[in-house]
């Protein structure tokens, strides 16, 4: 009896291990029963993204953020002005196929015609068309005291940036001009290029000028003649 007692123990040790693993393998997981609270959100990581309140909301609007780019409203060009007919007409002439010295005596014909802005306006295209030789051509009006002063301080300012065989003739007959507007301007300005004041004596200031002049190409000449060899 003593000798079976292990066997029996054994026996009941295996059966043990049997049952235990085939309970293990026929039993079924559990599944966790569900909450009643609202799931999680993962919320993910990275730059925010702006979303427009609702229509109707009350809370704060950044409306510069949220209006789109193609809300805003597109300026339209304005209109060009219509030309002024003596803008039509000076226009035309500047077209022309004339060349610079036909066209600057069109518009020194047609400069009496024309309302003030538009001798303003005539007398600046003189100015760059008309040449030292042909200067002649614009004295007449240079030398016109019922011009605007406008006009002839275009012409005056062009004046001073000519050569002095125009320059300075000019001026002499300005200067005889008691109610031209530049009278005085001129008589100062010949003091300083003649450095002589001779007031109302023109013809010692004609005098004065020729010597000048005479001076001054003499002085040209000898600077551009190339020295002579000495024999």
């Amino acid at each position: 009896m003593n000798n079976n007692r292990p066997l029996v123990i054994v026996a009941c040790v295996v059966l043990a291990i049997v049952g235990g693993s085939l309970w293990f393998l026929n039993s079924k997981p559990v599944v966790p029963a569900p909450t009643t609270g609202k799931p999680a959100v993962d919320v993910p990581v990275g730059p925010s993204i702006y979303t427009p309140p609702p229509i109707g909301s009350t809370g704060n609007q950044n409306t510069a953020a949220s209006k789109p780019l193609t809300d805003t409203p597109v300026k339209p060009k304005g209109t060009p002005r219509p030309m002024e007919e003596w803008e039509v007409r000076i226009d035309e002439v500047l077209r022309s196929t004339a060349d610079e010295s036909q066209t600057a005596q069109i518009l020194i014909n047609m400069l009496p015609t024309l309302p003030p802005d538009g001798q303003s306006e005539a007398a600046q295209h003189i100015s760059n068309l008309i040449l030292d030789e042909e200067y002649k051509k614009v004295l007449p009006l240079v030398k016109n005291p019922n011009l605007s002063e406008d006009v002839l301080d275009v012409f005056v300012t062009d004046l001073m940036n000519r050569e002095d065989t125009v320059k300075l003739p000019t001026l002499l007959e300005i200067a005889k001009i008691p109610n031209h507007p530049h009278h005085e301007e001129a008589l100062t300005d010949l003091e300083i290029f003649l450095d002589e004041d001779y007031g109302n004596d023109w013809s010692r200031w004609q005098l004065a000028l020729d010597k000048y002049l005479k001076d001054q190409a003499a002085e040209e000449a000898a600077s551009t003649t190339p020295p002579q060899p000495k024999k």
